[in-house]
């Protein structure tokens, strides 16, 4: 890993630190008697004021003035938990001041405590810059974290024109290349217009205009491996290049499935696969090694998309393909980003019917075929899918750490409309640190929270153990829902298992981080950069900005918040976690579903997908099926 150039992260720091913050505290003189006062908090102080050295002790806080309450002013340096806290009660008490709640500003004092500023509103929603109170582990600063959202209006359905409120698309309705610019104009519009309206706070806290820049790091770029042992760093020229890691028997079957009417599609689509079509694909045998002759290719027509009829086209594909590998690959008429819900039902139910008879599928919509250079850029990740699914492995990654399985967690709970939880189901994606796809096993399900988390430590205990004779290391990687106590029933499940090196790191691709690069228009930072957020915590960009081409053609996703939250080595030290965190960028780079999907590892990718068919099948009322012994369906 190298030093390259900085980032800047979306925090705007307070300017002259440390300062003072002033409250009102009490003693607590019995710690297990519940707060008797509203909107009172707890925090621990030194014991004696003038001695930050002593032993800290509990106090209630009190923003105003109560019976039994002193005033006191102490350094920002003692309590951090504290200071941030006070942060937030003097910015939403600045705001009540200057601006109109409501209109100009709305708070929220949840989970996250911030206040959203209303910069445009219309019938589709508010466009909201938010602020939230900081403490930046990394340079030991307060500040405030700045982030832009579109908060969408009551009633109104989520559609096109939503997702360029949102910059996700622009405003020709493609992908926003300009996504990161668009954002930082935001942010910087609203520093421009708000900020002297809001800052200093109390006791003359002001804030610095422009945002911290942090030294980013550059992990390695990944290499891929193809046919034997050749390595390339693009996957598409390597597997074109050298041929696929292993290829799908010979015998492998694809049956085209259609209505009556778009049969024309099915062999536009045929065509395309063999490389007939298309400059952007060379075809199924050049680049897979897999022909689509006669005795590789069967199809037939389907009067609908009934469970009567499915059923049939089941039992005619295995009359055919006996022992067989075989592929549906089946042509609808929606798209699965427009559907109705029927719609998404009967895809559901289609996948959930041939799963049951352990058949993958690939579904194409006719929507994208009949679209404008649909099929000419989706082709090839149509055949790769078809490859995969089949059995073949197109490439792995160079790992940094071999003999290395990466254990990705996924959760499937079923939830009432109020978020009640009623079913709890948690499974592993298995694959070594190459990215090659081994299992997935079933880690927990139950009706009930603590046979659910007690299967939850035993399993992962298994899971392991069942391994150790295999693998050296062992990565769980889990979501950023997880919550505290399946965290806390994970690690007991590591604490008495083989003595291998386990670590677990948290993901978050929806974290409130973000980063610019302010050395160019475009604002992305390069793919690889990773900045150190103090705390065992970093920030990561899965893709970004290519150093040999740094022209964008496409939108690049948010950067991915990654945690250590546990290590069975109690001396890992940021060089081990480079290391860790380079196998997770390697690990980005094996996603089978597209030759350029590559925003997080299959580890986490691959369990959020399973735990969306998991839960639309469950909704249906649709019987468990074995996941757990079949090759990648869910690509």
């Amino acid at each position: 890993m190298t030093s390259d150039d900085k980032v800047a992260l979306n925090f705007l720091e307070i300017a002259n630190q440390p300062f003072q913050v002033s409250f009102y505290f009490k003693k607590v003189v019995d710690t297990e008697q519940p707060c008797p006062y509203p909107n009172v908090k707890r925090y621990n102080l030194p014991g004696d004021l003038n001695n930050l050295n002593s032993k800290f002790e509990p106090y209630f806080i009190s923003e105003t003035a109560l019976e039994g309450f002193e005033s006191v002013t102490i350094s920002s340096a003692v309590n951090n938990v504290l200071t941030v806290h006070k942060l937030f009660e003097n910015l939403v008490h600045k705001c009540k001041q200057t601006l109109r709640e409501g209109t100009d500003f709305t708070v929220e004092d949840s989970f996250r405590k911030k206040v959203n500023f209303i910069i445009s509103s219309s019938k589709l929603g508010y466009e909201e810059i938010w602020m939230e109170p900081y403490f930046l582990n990394v340079s030991q600063k307060f500040g405030f974290l700045i982030g832009f959202h579109f908060n969408l209006a009551d009633g109104q359905p989520f559609n096109k024109a939503i997702q360029q409120k949102s910059l996700s698309l622009g405003l020709d309705g493609r992908e926003n290349i300009n996504f990161y610019a668009d954002i930082y104009k935001k942010l910087q519009f609203f520093i421009g217009h708000f900020k002297s309206r809001i800052f200093p706070l109390e006791q003359g806290t002001d804030l610095m205009a422009s945002f911290k820049e942090i030294t980013s790091k550059h992990l390695e770029a990944k290499k891929y491996i193809f046919c034997n042992d050749r390595v390339d760093t693009s996957q598409f020229q390597g597997i074109k290049k050298h041929g696929p890691l292993v290829k799908i028997a010979d015998n492998s079957l694809i049956c085209f499935m259609y209505r009556p009417e778009d049969k024309p599609f099915s062999y536009e689509l045929f065509h395309a696969l063999r490389g007939d079509k298309f400059g952007t694909f060379p075809g199924m045998e050049a680049m897979f090694s897999f022909s689509l002759g006669k005795e590789h290719v069967t199809g037939f027509p389907l009067a609908d998309y009934s469970q009567k009829t499915i059923a049939t086209a089941i039992n005619h594909l295995k009359a055919i393909a006996v022992d067989r590998p075989a592929l549906p690959l089946l042509l609808i008429p929606w798209s699965r980003m427009e559907c109705t819900p029927e719609e998404d039902d009967t895809y559901y139910r289609i996948k959930h019917q041939f799963l049951s008879e352990g058949l993958p599928t690939q579904f194409v919509s006719l929507q994208r075929m009949r679209a404008r250079d649909g099929l000419k850029w989706s082709i090839s990740n149509i055949g790769l899918g078809a490859f995969s699914k089949l059995g073949g492995l197109p490439w792995k990654l160079q790992p940094y750490h071999e003999k290395c399985l990466i254990v990705g967690i996924g959760q499937a709970h079923r939830r009432q409309n109020d978020g009640t939880i009623t079913r709890y189901f948690a499974y592993s994606v298995l694959s070594d640190s190459s990215g090659l796809y081994d299992s997935i096993k079933i880690l927990s399900k139950s009706e009930q929270k603590d046979a659910y988390l007690n299967g939850l430590t035993e399993n992962i205990k298994g899971v392991i153990n069942s391994m150790a004779a295999k693998y050296d290391k062992f990565i769980i990687h889990t979501p950023f829902k997880l919550k505290s106590d399946e965290v806390e029933a994970l690690k007991a499940g590591l604490t008495d298992v083989a003595e291998k090196e386990i670590v677990v790191m948290k993901f978050n691709e929806h974290s409130k981080y973000f980063g610019f690069s302010p050395g160019n228009n475009s604002k992305v930072p390069f793919e690889s950069s990773c900045v150190p957020l103090g705390g065992r915590q970093y920030l990561v960009w899965f893709e970004g900005l290519q150093y040999h081409n740094p022209t964008l053609r496409r939108r690049i996703a948010k950067p991915m918040h990654i945690e250590f939250i546990y290590s069975s080595n109690k001396d890992l030290n940021s060089n081990d976690e480079t290391n860790y965190l380079q196998d997770a960028i390697n690990l980005s780079g094996a996603n089978w579903r597209g030759f350029n999907a590559k925003t997080s590892p299959v580890s986490i990718y691959y369990a959020k997908i399973i735990a969306d068919y998991i839960g639309c099948f469950d909704r249906l009322g649709l019987p468990e099926i074995d996941i757990e012994n079949m090759p990648p369906w869910f690509l």
